[in-house]
């Protein structure tokens, strides 16, 4: 088995903001899947829906983020222990920034200047400077930290703690931990509504989604299928989208009812989910069959699956809008 594989990340070796520009008709948009089993990433055209290229990275990546003002694609490779850099323009590997830890989760500030870099075994972040990638802060968080996200006004960074069961809340100006809020059981995958209001924790373990309330702190917890591993909001705020890796499903939540809307049948052991708003489509990437299935928003059902490469995880925002 692969180090660092699905629902409880265990080691066996050594061991989103998911916001998009919304436009009338096609985009040109790409998702860039990382497919941990044969160190590549996967870089698909979303208008056919098609691989068009494959790029060797380090080994075993995992975690993904993408900017379209940079032209970059971040890739957290946990087992080489750094972080690829592509050139979306050209979709070459570019750079690669050495990471003395186990890099997990990836998230960008708003403005594009930092990159922020989940340490699972070291229970921290890196906070690195995109102009100049050797200079970099860490702060501690709790332990095994996985998914992170960034706010909107660029305020606070959000942390998903799987072994602590919690999610670090941190003061991006002073990079301190002003807060840790209690979830369900072993939280990994983390979502932020586009207003920032609302924040998801998957928990993989309990089976459920905590929805926080950025603003009043208020909590509700959600039942989701078995072993729920990422989540994605809607536009609008109304409905969220969360792979279930042993049910080889998405459930489609609404969220003012806080019931499920549709239940979609995707490939096997699907984790990383991203969303297209422009063009109505949600991406998943399915660990066990090495394949992406993508979903029609409006009619919550699946279009099509595309061939990717080996163990294909892509964990973060992995849809690239130009």
């Amino acid at each position: 088995m692969t180090l660092f594989k699905t629902h409880y990340f265990v080691p066996l070796a050594i061991a989103s903001i998911l916001l998009s520009s919304c436009s009338s008709g096609p985009n040109n948009s790409y998702a860039y899947i990382t497919n941990q089993g044969d160190n590549t990433v996967s870089v698909v055209n979303t208008t056919s829906n098609q691989v068009i290229n494959t790029i060797k990275v380090g080994k075993a990546p995992v975690g993904v983020a993408v900017s379209a003002k940079l032209q970059h694609a971040y890739i957290s490779n946990v087992e080489s222990q750094n972080i690829s850099i592509i050139n979306t323009q050209t979709n070459k590997l570019i750079d690669t920034i050495k990471i003395k830890g186990s890099p997990v989760g990836l998230a960008l500030s708003p403005d594009h200047k930092t990159l922020y870099v989940a340490d699972w075994f070291d229970n921290r972040v890196l906070a690195i400077n995109t102009a100049q990638t050797s200079l970099m802060q860490e702060v501690s968080v709790g332990d095994a930290p996985a998914g992170l996200i960034v706010s909107p006004n660029n305020q606070w960074l959000y942390v998903a703690n799987r072994n602590s069961n919690d999610i670090a809340v941190i003061e991006i100006a002073t990079l301190s931990t002003k807060k840790r809020i209690s979830v369900g059981k072993h939280p990994f995958g983390l979502a932020l509504s586009n207003s920032g209001n609302l924040l998801a924790s998957v928990n993989v373990q309990e089976d459920t989604v905590s929805i926080i309330n950025t603003q009043t702190n208020t909590q509700q917890t959600i039942k989701v299928g078995y072993h729920p591993y990422c989540a994605a909001f809607s536009l609008d705020e109304k409905t969220l989208y969360v792979t279930n890796t042993q049910d080889d499903n998405v459930t489609v939540l609404d969220l003012a009812t806080q019931t499920t809307i549709a239940t979609i049948n995707v490939g096997s052991t699907p984790e990383g989910i991203s969303l297209d708003h422009a063009n109505h489509r949600a991406y998943v990437a399915n660990w066990g069959s090495n394949n992406v299935s993508v979903i029609d928003t409006k009619t919550n059902k699946l279009i099509t699956t595309i061939k990717t490469g080996d163990k294909s995880r892509a964990f973060g925002q992995f849809v690239l809008s130009q």
